[in-house]
Order: structure tokens, then sequence, then C-alpha cells
């Protein structure tokens, strides 16, 4: 019995053996894939083997290889040798000779970036390259739908933006976590109209980029623009603006800061700007004057809102007879409040004539002192 047991546990303790060796081949694998993000300021490192090759991807078409030692036919003094066609994002490189180093300059986005070569005995089987500024959490989400950043914290990113010059000495955590540039870039948006980029920030956690932008009006009119007019243009692709604060004018001979911000894609996906992006703005311009003049009825200086008078504007507009009588509501009762008086008088003449004399008489005398009491 004591037998059976110790077989069983030395197959537990053999199972167990195997499966940690699993995992760590597993876990070596996975360190033969390289993943690097574009650098122009340091050279990416490459190691590569003699019994198989390494591949290397590229987020842009490459448009020149050029390197001292690399051949697709090499020769006695070439240390390596490389696959490459001309059109594509990616090619292969094999070392020849052990020890052997190398650097190689590739051309992508009109950008020079450097990769430096070296033979190992644990060679990457794939190295793939990433957009610079983007991380390789964010690359392997990219796939993913995000939800757009609410209007409340693109309006406090910009609000950030316009207070950068004036805090980030005295308040410099407030800025904690942003991406911020001041290229300084001139761009032309209409004729003696220039875009000044002064300053980029990204949040990375909203996944947007404000931009604050001068615009320098050197021509002799105003410039009208329509503020959700502006993109943005990076890497071949064109961002509409989702905020924008912009009056829409800048008057002759002057310039105006305008900030707006920039989030996601089109497609609802993260979007891979950066400060350090290339970028070209444009503006639809607005032709014709933007004010619309309107015009207006004022009430009468002794208008008052009254329950008496509310009525009043409407009834004076209103004719009560035909347009043969030219006579209006108003106008009306007094014509016949004249008439029914001139009809009473006529008739009290008629009736007694011969008393006319002395109702005027007795109208001019003064009528007797009235006794209040009777002892007065």
């Amino acid at each position: 019995m004591r037998t059976f047991l110790v077989i069983l546990l030395e197959l537990a303790v053999s199972m167990a053996c195997l499966q940690m060796r699993a995992y760590a081949q597993d876990d070596s694998m996975k360190n033969r894939i390289a993943r690097a993000t574009l650098n122009q300021n340091a050279p990416a490192l490459i190691k590569v083997g003699t019994n198989g090759v390494t591949s290397l991807e590229f987020p842009y078409k490459i448009e020149a290889i050029d390197g001292y030692g690399f051949s697709p036919l090499p020769s006695a003094g070439d240390g390596f040798q490389l696959s490459y066609t001309k059109g594509t994002n990616f090619f292969s490189v094999r070392a020849l000779k052990p020890g052997v180093t190398g650097n190689l300059t590739v051309v992508l986005d009109q950008k020079v970036y450097s990769l430096f070569f070296q033979e190992s005995s644990e060679p990457s089987f794939v190295a793939i390259f990433e957009p610079a500024g983007i991380g390789r959490a964010e690359t392997r989400n990219d796939s993913k739908r995000i939800e757009a950043a609410t209007p409340a914290a693109l309006a406090g990113l910009i609000d950030k933006a316009k207070s950068y010059s004036a805090l980030r000495s005295t308040s410099p955590e407030l800025f904690a976590g942003l991406q911020i540039a001041e290229p300084e870039k001139r761009n032309s948006i209409g004729n003696g109209v220039e875009a000044i980029i002064h300053r980029i920030m990204r949040d990375d956690s909203l996944d947007s980029v404000v931009f604050d932008v001068e615009i320098d009006n050197r021509s002799s009119k105003d410039f009208l623009y329509d503020p959700q007019g502006f993109q943005v243009r990076a890497n071949d692709q064109v961002y509409a603006v989702c905020t924008v604060d912009a009056r829409g004018i800048v008057k002759a001979q002057t310039n105006d800061t305008i900030f707006f911000a920039v989030t996601g894609t089109a497609m609802g996906r993260r979007n891979d700007l950066t400060p350090e992006n290339d970028f070209d703005l444009s503006v639809r311009e607005v032709a014709g004057s933007r004010t619309n003049e309107m015009t207006f009825n004022e009430p009468p200086d002794d208008f008052l809102p009254t329950e008496m008078t509310r009525d009043r504007a409407g009834q004076q507009s209103e004719p009560l007879l035909s347009k043969e009588h030219g006579l209006t509501k108003q106008e009306a009762p007094k014509v016949a409040l004249n008439q029914a008086v001139s009809k009473k008088a006529v008739k009290k003449t008629d009736l007694k004539p011969q008393n006319k004399g002395k109702d005027s008489v007795a109208k001019n005398q003064k009528p007797p002192p009235r006794k209040l009491f009777g002892w007065l």
C-alpha cells in the first residue's frame, strides 16, 4: 500500500514539473515577440539570430532603407541578409556571423528612424513597432470602442489649456499626466490669414487633444469663419473638432486666440494624436456678414401692460366701420354721443321755448341762504 502511495506521489511531482516546464517555455516564446515605439531620439535594439529570421513590422509603408552590411544577396563582407519587398511595411533580417552588429536606417512617413541589430542566441522572432506616443496597452485595446469624453470634461481640459501660462509654474500639479508641446507651427487658412499652433495638450484618460491656436489676420477685411469647421490632419488622417471656444470672426489687422478639442476618431476608436505629431489645420471660411438685421415695433411710451391697456394697441388697429366712413372704434362712440346730445337739446327747445328767458334769469340769480337749524 505504501509503495502504491509513493508511486502516486512521484507521478504527481512529475506532472507538476512538466507543467512548470511548459509554462516556462510559453513565457520564453512570448518574449520572442518584441514590441517597441517609434522614437527618433534613440535607436531601437533588435536581436537577430543566425539560424532564423527576425521580421519587423511598422505602422506605415517603408519609403526607404539604407545600411552598410545589409544585402538581399550577401557577400563575404556583409553581416546581415535583408529580405524586403518595395511598397510594404515590413522586412526580415538574419545574422550571417556570430557576434555581428550593424545599424540600419528606415524612412517612415517622411521621418528617419535608426535600428541597431545585434546577433544573439535568443533572438526575437517578430518586432512590432507602434506609432510614437501610443503605449502597448493602448495598442492592444485599440480595436475596442471607447466612450466619448463628456462635454464637461472637455470644457475642463480647455480651461486648463487657457490657464497653462499662468499656472504652469505656480500649480504644476494641475498638469500632471498631460502631454504638452509648443510647436509654433504656422498654417495659411485664408488670404493674408494665418493660424499659429502655440500649444498642444493631450489628456490620455480622455483620449482628447486640445489646441491653443492664434489666428492672425493681416488682411484689410474681417475674417469670418465657422467655429465648427476646424479640421486637424495628422498621419494622413483628418479629425473634426468636437468642442470649440471661438468667436467666429477676426477683425482686420488684428489677431484672436481660440481653443478647440479633438477626441477619439470618427469610428469611435482611440486616436493616435500626440503633441509630437506634425499637424495641419484647415477652417471653413464664411462669406458675407454674420449679423442678420432684425426689425420690430416698439410699444408706445404711455403703454402700460395692465388689465385696462393690454388690448389697446390691438383695438386701435382694428377698424369698426367700413372704409367708406373712415371711422374707428374710438371715433364711433364719440359721434353717437354727440348726435344723442344734439337730439336732446332739440327736444327741450321744442317742448318749452317760452321758458327759455326765465330759465336763464333763474340760473343767474343766487339762491337764498338756507338755514341749517331753526334758531339760526
